[in-house]
């Protein structure tokens, strides 16, 4: 479906006033100077956000950067050069197993089918993978696409030759016949499955297994309460001018997946986009749907040595960012 280094730090004159704690009332009236920096790579679950930029839907505090891959994201929060990122829930649990503190505070997208593993001519089955050559991009999920992957063909890592392959030359390796099978998702899957790959696996076989979230640090929360609450609302706003108008959705998506308007929509079929509504039944309540799903991955991830030890889920949801009805 690849070290810390300290914040940024701010005016001069704002980091004094925030140190003085007999004037707790300045803090209050102190403003970030910078932007809401959100790290997300261009997978099409997070693609309302950026129609929400480019519609004028979000307002000038936030700033959209786009990154080559997942794992740059992920190096960016860590580093503190982001405030938030578009992550899948494994890449936080890894994150927040590396003591990167991180919440999760909206559900972009659900994968049911929009992750694969593809393969070349000769590779048309699981069992086919014996001995082949599989690409695959150096993060948690690519280490959890492959191996669950490699329980379904039931063969070991040692079975098959692992090629770590950065998102964005995945295609031109695949080209260049330097592997024979590939851990992808949209739009490479879907430019590889036209010219002819078989589809081996994909993330229906693993239900609310992948999910991608927002991924927020504390500083967030903290100076930026606003600016989280008209992202979120933008990306619902957006989400909603893709499901009552999907053609000029996808006329304006397609500037950031290129091709057409058609083509754009397709790279959604496999994802499942929780609306507001969804969202509050996965974050909120006594008893989120997420916390289910995190510790099952936190077991499955256990199981093949990508996490050390069950992830510590508390603190994991911030459901508050969300609107309330």
């Amino acid at each position: 479906m690849p070290s810390p280094a300290p914040l940024p730090s701010r005016r001069a004159l704002l980091a004094v006033l925030a140190g003085l704690t007999f004037a707790p009332w300045l803090i209050g009236c102190a403003r970030p100077q910078r932007p809401l920096s959100v790290a997300s790579h261009l997978w099409p679950g997070y693609l309302p956000m950026f129609l929400a930029r480019d519609e004028g839907w979000l307002p000038p505090g936030i700033e959209l950067r786009k990154t080559a891959s997942p794992s740059e994201s992920m190096h960016l929060i860590e580093r503190g050069e982001v405030l938030a990122a578009a992550l899948t829930l494994d890449e936080v649990l890894r994150l927040r197993a590396a003591d990167v503190p991180l919440a999760v505070a909206l559900v972009f997208n659900i994968s049911s089918g929009a992750d694969m593993v593809l393969g070349r001519e000769a590779v048309r089955q699981l069992a086919d993978l014996r001995g082949r050559r599989i690409g695959v991009e150096v993060s948690a999920l690519g280490a959890l696409m492959l191996a669950k992957t490699l329980t379904a063909a039931k063969l070991t890592p040692e079975d098959v030759v692992v090629v770590p392959l950065a998102l964005d030359i995945q295609e031109k390796a695949w080209q260049a016949g330097q592997i024979d099978a590939l851990v992808c998702f949209e739009p490479i899957a879907g430019t590889l499955l036209r010219q002819g790959a078989h589809l081996l696996f994909d993330s229906r076989a693993l239900p609310n297994l992948i999910l991608d979230v927002l991924a927020i640090r504390p500083e967030a929360a903290i100076e930026y309460d606003e600016a989280l609450r008209a992202l979120i609302a933008g990306h619902f706003r957006a989400l909603a001018h893709l499901h009552t108008h999907p053609q000029d959705a996808g006329y304006r998506l397609a500037v950031h997946l290129g091709g057409d308007g058609g083509k754009a929509l397709d790279a959604f079929r496999g994802l499942i986009l929780p609306d507001a509504t969804a969202n509050r039944r996965l974050l909120a309540g006594s008893s989120p749907e997420l916390l289910r799903a995190a510790r099952e991955i936190s077991t499955v991830m256990v199981g093949h040595r990508l996490l050390p030890a069950p992830a510590q889920l508390a603190g994991l949801i911030r459901a508050d960012y969300l609107p309330k009805s």
